[in-house]
């Protein structure tokens, strides 16, 4: 069934890759260098329907997926790219009802994906121990309309977490390591890990705080992305490319530690 928009619905307004904007549909006007639209017009439409600025120039209106809003999020630390955020999540096999604890909110990208994975009934416990940065993300993760599944806690889990029985537990700080025994604790038996490191130094170290701490290492991967032109008769690989932002460590709880 095509959404619709009723008034106060996030709406993105496509032009193209590179010249996109997010509003809401209802009073006002939205001005952009195509001419403006009157929102209240948007109302009632569907998404992916085509409209004509005042300008008579047509932009597509869509209903925003969490990708887009990302773009859009005040950020106070740097965020994971999407091929590391995606990869991630298919790895760790997080699905509806999961619960997952998350160590390094930052600006909330990585959790408002995490909890859109387990919408919509699952819950995320995500800690970080800086008040601006997680004051940042609680607002980033509202427009997404899915606060309701994260519980922000904004202090340091080293010393434990406070959920047990978590089916996932994802670490994204400089140190990862500090959290490998309180994540093992946290997690069901045979619960998934997911860590983030930028240098091989910090995944040698976290690769043997996992092993030392009763995790099976599945995999470390880096991940690279190359787009390609796709005007017809000129397709060919863009001169410039996504190359490494950090390695992704996956990690199972296998054993107890009796």
């Amino acid at each position: 069934m095509t959404a619709t928009f009723r008034a106060g619905d996030l709406v993105l307004l496509y032009q193209d890759s590179r010249r996109h904007w997010i509003t809401r549909a209802g009073e006002g006007r939205f001005h952009t260098h195509r001419g403006y639209l009157d929102l209240k017009d948007i109302v009632g439409m569907e998404s992916g329907v085509s409209v004509k600025t005042s300008l008579g120039q047509s932009l597509a209106v869509f209903k925003p997926r969490l990708s887009d809003l990302v773009e859009s999020f005040d950020r106070p630390t740097q965020i994971l790219y999407p091929k590391d955020i995606g990869y991630a999540i298919y790895m760790l096999g997080l699905k509806n009802g999961d619960s997952v604890v998350e160590v390094g909110t930052g600006s909330g990208a990585l959790t408002a994906a995490i909890a859109q994975s387990v919408a919509p009934d699952g819950r995320v416990y995500t800690y970080e121990n800086r008040n601006e940065f997680l004051r940042a993300a609680q607002k980033n993760v509202r427009k997404g309309s899915i606060s309701r599944l994260v519980t922000f806690r904004n202090i340091d889990p080293a010393e434990g977490f406070l959920e047990r029985n978590a089916d996932a537990a994802v670490i994204d700080l400089g140190d990862p390591w500090r959290l490998v025994a309180p994540a093992w604790e946290a997690l069901a038996g045979g619960g998934v890990l997911a860590a983030f490191t930028p240098t091989v130094n910090q995944l040698e170290k976290l690769a043997d705080a996992l092993r030392k701490n009763m995790f099976l290492v599945l995999e470390a991967v880096e991940l690279l992305v190359r787009e390609f032109k796709t005007e017809a008769g000129k397709v060919r690989p863009e001169s410039r490319m996504i190359g490494h932002t950090a390695y992704v460590t996956i990690a199972r709880k296998v054993a107890s530690k009796e």
